[in-house]
């Protein structure tokens, strides 16, 4: 009676310990649970791509544009080559990252990636997405050009400056402004 007198304090001090623990982990609200499969399913698309991020981290250009161009890479892989493309990319580079510019989830690693390629090959594609995208897509690109400092982009941000979407048009006027800058 004794030994079991001194064993219950332990097993519920110990199960107070864990149980917290796993009422936690247990995701409770739709928002939650959302969040939950949306995590498992990124952590199985990163085991089941056939690229790895340091490997990514450690390509050079032609490998990196392969990935971009592989219809079997996952969105990690793609972002990561753009990540990896902004430090050793060159105007071989560009076509693939201006391909996705127009993507919601890869624009901003494409202009990532293009940022810092001194070919003018990059100023030219981030004019020709202003006449294709909307909304904050457009918006990173007029912030690219701004960036870069493409004087080739004044007359087309001009329009933008004066067109009907607000956000644009002031995106468009600061880029003006870094464009015209010294």
């Amino acid at each position: 009676m004794k030994i079991t007198r001194n064993i219950l304090p332990a097993i519920a001090i110990l199960l107070a310990g864990v149980a917290p623990l796993a009422i936690a982990q247990t995701p409770r609200t739709p928002a939650q649970q959302r969040r939950a499969a949306m995590a498992a399913k990124e952590a199985e698309a990163r085991a089941a791509t056939p690229y790895k991020s340091a490997e990514i981290m450690s390509l050079g250009t032609p490998k990196l544009v392969e990935i971009l161009k592989d219809a079997n890479a996952t969105e990690f892989a793609k972002a990561k080559a753009c990540q990896r493309l902004a430090v050793v990319g060159d105007k071989t580079a560009v076509p693939a990252l201006a391909t996705l510019l127009a993507n919601p989830k890869l624009s901003h690693y494409a202009r990532f990636g293009l940022e810092p390629i001194s070919d003018p090959s990059a100023n030219a594609a981030l004019r020709d997405a202003l006449g294709d995208l909307k909304g904050n897509l457009l918006i990173g690109v007029i912030n690219s050009i701004g960036r870069r400092k493409d004087p080739e982009a004044l007359d087309a941000l001009a329009k933008l400056m004066h067109g009907d979407d607000h956000d644009v048009a002031e995106a468009a006027r600061a880029a003006l402004g870094r464009v015209r800058s010294p």
